[in-house]
Formats: structure tokens, C-alpha cells, sequence
């Protein structure tokens, strides 16, 4: 018994003997494939093969297609929806009073409206009886030319004016009374219109001047107003400097009943008012300086274009010593002319 034991015992002794070998052999080879250093086998093959150059893509050129003419018109402006509007309006008005110079409601020809006839364009002339609502929308459009009244109903859509004409009528108690518009249109540029500038005298008459030449006009074309426009602009502001530098100068005794958003409504009388010889004043330096901020609130400021600037000064420059503006020192952006032969 004790021999079978014995041998029992060496065998398991064998075999654990043969575990331990067996797991140490199994740890070394672990560790030796541990210790195997790493080989990028990519970077081997990168080398083995021959260099072959990648092909560029070509970049695409657009050819030019423009020409010279075609570029003059690419920044070419268009106007707005409000100068398209007041293109419009002022466009059926103008046909109305170059249509129909003279009003067929009435046969008498010293009753409701006629037509001053100027150099492509009529101006309205309301006499008694004329509809206030032609009378206004001419007034708002620098259409206007002389109001004859002897009530103030042409006027009465006009507060401002309205207030001042009932006022001087309470003063003077006349029978006939003219209104005198000095009016300088607006100026359409592509996004802003600048506003119309007037000056309205009120004074007594006793008859009405009606014109020898009340004639139709030819119609205006849409696309020519805004030409057309500025160049009266610029007679109607050498106009009333005209109107108020002489009245400063001669030192007429003025009453001034209106002096805002670009409009003087004044009349002579016989006292002298120290303040509304000076509104005159101040309005008379203000269209002088043109770029200077206006010495009255009635102006607002830059209420005449660079673009315009320059026939603006070539008009009033040489009879006005104390007018100044950037243009006076010359003209920019001169080309001489070409003469080859």
C-alpha cells in the first residue's frame, strides 16, 4: 500500500511539475514576441515603387466676353420707386398744363385758369374762380406761377398760405389781390429728390396781367424731366437771390409771414421789422454758401447738388462777390479738348 501511495504522489508531483514548465515556457514566448520591434511595412513598399508625378488639374479661365462698350453700361444707376413716382406725377401734370393751356369751363377770360407760356413748359396762372385743388397740386410741384384772388378759395387747400394771404387781406382790405411764386423745382437724383424751394409774395392790384401767348405745348418725355428739372432749379434759385438780395439792398420794408421748409411767404409794408430783414438776410447767405450750413433753419443743408454745383456757380458767381462754393477755384476732373488737325 505504502508503494502504490509513493507512486501516486510522484505522479502528481510530475505533473505539476510539467504545468509549471509549461507556463513559463508560454510566458518567455510572450515576452520575446513582446521584444519584437515593430516595421512599418508600408514605408518599405512606398520606396519599392517607382515615382509616379500626380496631374495637376487645369484651372479654369472664363474667357472675356465683355467688351469696352458692354463695361460703360454695367454701373449705370437706376431711380427708386419714390423719383419714379414723382416722375409720374409731374409728368400729368406738366401734359395737363401744356395740353390745356387755357380752362374751358368758362368763357370768360378773366375767370378761372390760363397758362404762362415758357420755353417748353406752361405755368399756371389762377385767376377768380380757379379749382383750389389745381391751384394746390400746381403750388406742391413748382408749377405755379400767379394766383389772382379776391377771397382766398384758389389758396384754401394752402394752410400756410391761406393763413398768411387772410391775415394780409385783414390788414390792407383790398379788393384784388395777385400772389407771386418764385419757385425753384425739386432736383431728381437716382435716391433722393431735394425739395422745392420758394419764395411767395402777396401784394394789392388792380387789374390782372394776362399773357399776349397762352399756346399749347408739345408733351414731355418721362426720361427728359430729370435733365429738364435741374436746369430750371438753378434759374429759379438765381431767381428769387435776385427777389431777396434786392429787397436787402434796397432795404425795402418787408413783413414776413412764413419762413420754413424752404418757403417765404412775405409782403411789403410800410414799417420796418428789423427781424424779417433779417430772415432776408439769412436767406440770402444761405444760397450764396451753398456748402456752408445755412444761417436759417428754413434751408435745409445741401439743398443743391455737387453734380449741379458747378453751373449753380458759373450762374450767380459773377454777380454776387460773396458767393463762394468749392467751384469757384476751377473745375475738377477736366479733359482738354482734342484737335488734330
Amino acid at each position: 500500500m505504502e508503494k502504490e501511495l509513493q507512486h501516486i504522489k510522484s505522479q502528481q508531483h510530475d505533473k505539476k511539475h510539467a504545468e509549471l514548465t509549461t507556463g513559463m515556457a508560454s510566458t518567455s514566448a510572450t515576452k520575446e514576441e513582446t521584444k519584437t520591434r515593430y516595421v512599418n511595412t508600408n514605408m518599405t513598399k512606398l520606396f519599392d515603387k517607382p515615382f509616379t508625378p500626380k496631374i495637376q488639374k487645369d484651372i479654369f479661365i472664363p474667357p472675356q466676353v465683355n467688351t469696352y462698350k458692354e463695361s460703360l453700361g454695367q454701373h449705370k444707376q437706376a431711380y427708386n420707386h419714390i423719383t419714379r413716382a414723382y416722375i409720374e406725377n409731374i409728368h400729368k401734370i406738366q401734359t395737363f398744363l401744356n395740353q390745356n393751356p387755357r380752362s374751358t369751363n368758362t368763357k370768360n377770360p378773366h375767370e378761372d385758369y390760363i397758362t404762362q407760356h415758357l420755353q417748353g413748359y406752361n405755368k399756371l396762372i389762377a385767376q377768380p374762380g380757379t379749382n383750389s385743388n389745381l391751384v394746390g397740386t400746381c403750388y406742391h410741384y413748382g408749377l405755379l406761377n400767379t394766383v389772382y384772388t379776391a377771397t382766398g378759395d384758389e389758396i384754401a387747400i394752402i394752410p400756410e398760405l391761406h393763413k398768411a394771404f387772410m391775415h394780409y387781406k385783414r390788414i390792407t382790405k383790398g379788393t384784388l389781390f395777385y400772389i407771386k411764386f418764385y419757385s425753384a423745382p425739386v432736383e431728381i437724383l437716382y435716391n433722393e429728390i431735394k425739395p422745392i424751394i420758394q419764395v411767395i409774395k402777396i401784394g394789392l392790384t388792380r387789374e390782372m396781367i394776362i399773357p399776349d401767348k397762352i399756346e399749347k405745348q408739345d408733351e414731355i418725355q418721362k426720361i427728359e424731366i430729370p435733365k429738364i428739372l435741374c436746369k430750371k432749379r438753378v434759374i429759379g434759385l438765381a431767381t428769387i437771390l435776385n427777389e431777396l438780395a434786392t429787397n436787402y439792398l434796397n432795404e425795402n420794408t418787408i413783413w414776413s409771414y412764413y419762413a420754413r421748409e424752404q418757403t417765404m411767404i412775405y409782403s411789403n409794408c410800410r414799417e420796418t421789422r428789423l427781424a424779417d430783414i433779417e430772415k432776408i438776410r439769412q436767406w440770402v447767405l444761405s444760397l450764396l454758401k451753398p456748402e456752408q450750413k445755412p444761417t436759417t433753419r428754413a434751408i435745409r443743408q445741401n439743398f443743391i447738388s455737387t453734380e449741379l454745383m458747378e453751373n449753380y456757380c458759373k450762374t450767380i458767381g459773377h454777380k454776387y462777390p460773396d458767393h463762394n462754393c468749392s467751384k469757384c477755384y476751377g473745375e475738377d476732373n477736366i479733359i482738354p479738348a482734342v484737335n488734330l488737325e
